[in-house]
């Protein structure tokens, strides 16, 4: 009776490490688009914006981050409806890398308010003095490394390390308008590219 229970309990196991397995198979094939679309709206909107600034030498332009990001969840919003009723059912594994990106949505959205909105009326300059671009890589960076660690995938969580990190140095080094050619360089390899890989991969699955 024991050894029965006992291997009861190993299936049950054996059953559930397979439907993680599933669930993180297919969260990887409905990722692509998503970072495709985010990757692209970051890459555009930071070309956009270093253009301008450089032109007319005001970094007002980046008020337009406000804009693509009401563009980029409107869409995502539209989209999601559009697909109700083909939408995938929340595993653990899809409720934790939407966590990890609502956390990075949470920071990315506060520390530009904290930063040249509540600081100034404490100091004469901005936090840190290097402008919010460097922090926000690291915030990209550690959402997708993570993202690819939850995903198991090797090449993603790789990329993001290297982007994140050289993408910081870079970012720090080349200030001013420059800093958007870095974001949008950034973004690419860490959002755009792996997006198009998996969703060609899933073409040929």
């Amino acid at each position: 009776m024991e050894n029965n229970s006992e291997l009861t309990a190993e299936r049950s196991l054996e059953i559930i490490k397979k439907q993680i397995e599933q669930s993180r198979k297919t969260i990887e094939k409905n990722s692509g688009m998503p970072m495709v679309i985010w990757g692209a709206l970051v890459c555009v909107t930071a070309l956009i914006v270093g253009h301008l600034w450089r032109v007319t030498e005001n970094a007002n332009w980046n008020l337009l981050w406000f804009v693509m990001a009401i563009i980029g969840w409107g869409y995502m919003v539209w989209t999601s409806r559009k697909e109700k009723s083909n939408r995938m059912p929340k595993t653990f594994v899809s409720q934790v890398i939407g966590n990890v990106w609502f956390a990075f949505g949470i920071f990315a959205s506060i520390l530009p308010i904290l930063m040249f909105v509540i600081a100034p009326l404490f100091a004469d300059s901005h936090v840190l003095g290097y402008g919010y671009t460097p922090l926000i890589i690291v915030l990209l960076g550690l959402a997708t490394t993570a993202t690819g660690m939850i995903l198991k995938s090797g090449w993603m969580t790789a990329g993001s390390i290297i982007g994140g990190l050289a993408g910081f140095v870079c970012a720090i080094l080349f200030k001013g308008p420059y800093e958007m050619m870095v974001l949008a360089g950034v973004s690419a390899v860490m959002l755009l590219i792996p997006g198009i890989m998996i969703n060609r991969r899933k073409d040929y699955v």
